[in-house]
């Protein structure tokens, strides 16, 4: 009995982990797409400023934003989806 109740606490305490693990890597993920997209702005306007030509600098923002802005919204479609099944998983244990 004592052993089961060890076991719960231990797995208990890895959902704890993982979770955080996936809420630090889901929300590193976006802070990293919000500074890439405040960098390339940066860089644009720079090149506004030294009178350069921002052709370059807007043909490359055309395409990095979209795209990080794509794999941080699958992250957090992946993401969603695991709390929502760990939360379907826990309704149905406890139901048991």
């Amino acid at each position: 009995m004592e052993k089961k109740v060890n076991e719960l606490r231990l797995n208990k305490m890895q959902q704890k982990i993982i979770a955080v693990a996936q809420l630090v890597s889901f929300l590193f993920m976006w802070i990293f797409v919000i500074g890439i997209i405040f960098w390339i702005i940066n860089l644009i306007t720079i090149s506004v400023d030294l009178n350069d030509v921002p052709g370059v600098s807007l043909a490359i923002s055309m395409v990095a934003i979209p795209v990080f802005i794509m794999l941080a919204s699958i992250l957090t479609y992946v993401y969603v989806g695991f709390k929502k099944k760990n939360n379907d998983n826990l309704k149905s244990s406890k139901e048991d």
